[in-house]
């Protein structure tokens, strides 16, 4: 009954929903202030009618180009893609542009914002106004207003097309104006006040990670049907050739959103980019039984209860369900969670309230593709896994809702004095396992905890090879001990400094830092869990991204490594006088396969090893040190690897340990 208790108001948090914001106009400076706006769960107000609709469709296209267009020309080679499309008379595509410091075709001014028509496969410019911010709420009111007035027709879809960045951050970042976004309150407020005469059949959003429930909750009274990603889109975003023919022929709105799906996770797949592709299709009428469903969850997130012995419950939902974006703090987080696959997790010992909780969601998800994680449900819903005090400032802010507000702030902006503690910093045990004990306090504010491997020079100086979570958990008792197989991860033969970012139930995702013809890349791959395979799983590369920029935007793509790809890796990390120092491979070629991950066997003879314990406020604790002799030769090992529970060296010593060192 406790953890019941415990696990009660996310959604009528969340979701009661967004409120107590009041509009904000822009003064006319170079940086507009954030409109913002009360979100009410009512109708907006509808005007009269004094101009026919259309016969047929519309299709309103918000273009946002940012620096997705500025270096690379997505936004133009989508416009590629509509004038290709085999649409007939009967569909219209209307583009409004702007957002980018260059426009790379199509004679796009991108010193001004613009509005086109696409007819008979040309691109027809409509008006020519002054730049307008893209970020700004009542730039998109006007270009809604303006073409509900001119284009609305029998059936009307609207895009927003840019970079996403979540619930807390939003959508359409404004390269002209310090990549300024329209946040959710902000989208709201420019659907409110448009006063649209109907409902959009599709509001759509390519771009990344807005498939949550708070974009929509925000979106439900605007439209029927959302389409949205809950993670970064790779391969250019939609395929709008097929995007813009099942809009023109199908009259069933589900069957179009299923073809946007379907159509984008082909392109995925022709490219070799499914890996992390997601798409859902969000039935908005369900939005509010789905909330009415999850209601239950939302206790959980009571302040108090925080700190309380039912606390880990959350923590460890949150620790293995899906995540989405960039989500440790050195490369970037987008702070959203797979909403049923968390809830599940929390829940899973009440089976009856699990099943509620699928079936709602799966009329509120109708449809959707996830390419080969089965744990994306179709919905996100920001938390806070990464701490970040200026973007849960920020989301505050927003004043989306005063309940959830209120929990951000007693959680994450009242950090208590102690959180996590080791009752034995190191020991060991039998078979020379290197062990650790946190006290049970610990179990209520235990982010994750990983390992540090590192070996040592000639000169004493430490060399990094890795962080990773390979290691043997007992999450009810807090003690940890080392799986020590004697291995390394390498590309292609070569040993590869890497980094855990998550884990769940089917796979540990992690990222390498590497140099690719020259520019600085992350290597993106998974250990795939497995029973059939050796040690339970085999890795898949994902491919290279180029994680958040400086205006902390997610880079739109993960791109497969290629035959002839010249490649550089860090094989270990050093810091000496507060400097990081890091060692790179000699640059190899990357061959036919694509590059694959393999397990190699550790060369040296004795190593250092730290447990290092992250509480969920981003604050880190360590362990002793322990120092591994190596029992297994390198050829013992590449003969025959060896099995989890079996050990490839015992510990030698123990000694006090800090990250300063």
């Amino acid at each position: 009954m406790k953890k019941q208790l415990f696990v009660i108001t996310l959604w009528l948090v969340i979701i009661s929903v967004f409120c107590g914001c009041t509009a904000v106009e822009n003064d006319g400076s170079s940086q507009p202030q954030s409109s913002q706006a009360s979100v009410s769960s009512s109708r907006a107000e509808e005007i009269p009618d004094n101009k026919p609709a259309l016969s047929g469709s519309t299709i309103f296209i918000y273009m946002c180009g940012s620096n997705l267009e500025t270096k690379q020309g997505l936004a133009g080679k989508n416009i590629d893609d509509l004038l290709k499309a085999e649409v007939g008379d009967d569909l219209h595509i209307v583009i409004q542009t702007g957002g980018a410091k260059t426009w790379r075709s199509h004679g796009i001014d991108a010193t001004a914002a613009q509005r086109y028509e696409i007819k008979n496969g040309k691109l027809q410019l409509l008006d020519t106004l002054t730049q307008l911010n893209m970020g700004e709420a009542q730039t998109l009111t006007d270009f809604l207003s303006w073409g509900q007035e001119n284009y609305s027709a029998d059936r009307n879809m609207l895009i927003l097309w840019d970079h996403g960045g979540g619930s807390a951050k939003g959508v359409c970042f404004d390269e002209n104006y310090s990549f300024d976004s329209l946040t959710l309150t902000e989208l709201h407020t420019a659907l409110e006040n448009t006063k649209l005469k109907t409902k959009f059949d599709i509001i759509g959003f390519d771009a990344c990670l807005m498939a949550s429930v708070e974009t929509a909750a925000v979106v439900k009274d605007y439209s029927n049907y959302m389409v949205a990603s809950e993670e970064i889109e790779p391969s250019g975003g939609w395929d709008y050739i097929k995007l813009a023919e099942a809009f023109a022929k199908a009259t069933d709105t589900l069957e179009v959103g299923k073809a946007i799906c379907d159509s984008y996770m082909g392109k995925c797949k022709e490219k070799d980019k499914d890996l992390y592709a997601t798409l859902s299709v969000f039935d908005l009428s369900q939005t509010d039984y789905m909330i009415s469903q999850m209601a239950f969850v939302t206790s959980s997130l009571i302040a108090n209860d925080i700190g309380s012995e039912n606390a880990s419950t959350v923590i460890s939902a949150m620790n293995n369900c899906e995540k989405f974006g960039g989500d440790n703090s050195y490369q970037g987080a987008a702070n959203m969670l797979d909403l049923v696959d968390f809830v599940t997790k929390v829940i899973e010992d009440q089976s009856t309230n699990a099943v509620d909780v699928y079936l709602a969601a799966s009329s509120f998800v109708p449809y959707k593709v996830s390419g080969t994680r089965n744990n994306a449900r179709g919905v996100s819903f920001y938390f806070p896994m990464v701490y970040n005090v200026k973007e849960i400032r920020d989301y505050i802010a927003l004043g989306l809702n005063e309940d959830y507000n209120r929990f951000l702030s007693q959680l994450y902006l009242n950090v208590p004095t102690n959180t996590v503690a080791f009752s034995d910093s190191g020991s060991v045990s039998d078979n020379g396992v290197f062990t650790v004990t946190l006290t049970p306090e610990s179990k209520n504010y235990l982010n994750h905890i990983d390992y540090i491997l590192m070996t040592s020079d000639a000169d004493g100086r430490r060399h990094t090879l890795c962080t990773d979570n390979d290691m043997n958990k007992d999450w009810e008792n807090m003690v940890f001990r080392s799986n020590f197989r004697g291995i390394s991860l390498a590309l292609d033969g070569h040993r590869l400094f890497h980094s855990t970012v998550s884990t769940n139930g089917e796979y540990v995702s992690f990222n390498a830092p590497i140099n690719v013809n020259g520019e600085r890349m992350n290597l993106r791959f998974v250990f795939v869990r497995d029973s059939t395979k050796l040690n339970g799983g085999y890795y898949k590369l994902a491919g290279i991204w180029n994680g958040y920029d400086e205006n902390g935007l997610p880079d739109n793509d993960i791109v497969p490594l290629k035959k002839g790809d010249r490649v550089q890796v860090i094989t270990d990390v050093v810091q000496e006088n507060g400097r990081t120092i890091e060692n790179f491979s000699e640059e190899f070629t990357i061959g036919e396969n694509g590059g694959e991950i393999t397990e190699l066997p550790l060369d040296g003879k004795t190593y250092q090893y730290v447990f290092v314990a992250s509480d969920l406020f981003g604050n880190t604790f360590c362990s002793d040190m322990a120092t591994f002799e190596m029992t297994k030769s390198y050829d013992e090992l590449l003969a025959k690897p060896l099995p989890d529970g079996e050990y490839a060296a015992k510990v030698t010593a123990i000694e006090p340990y800090s990250l300063a060192e």
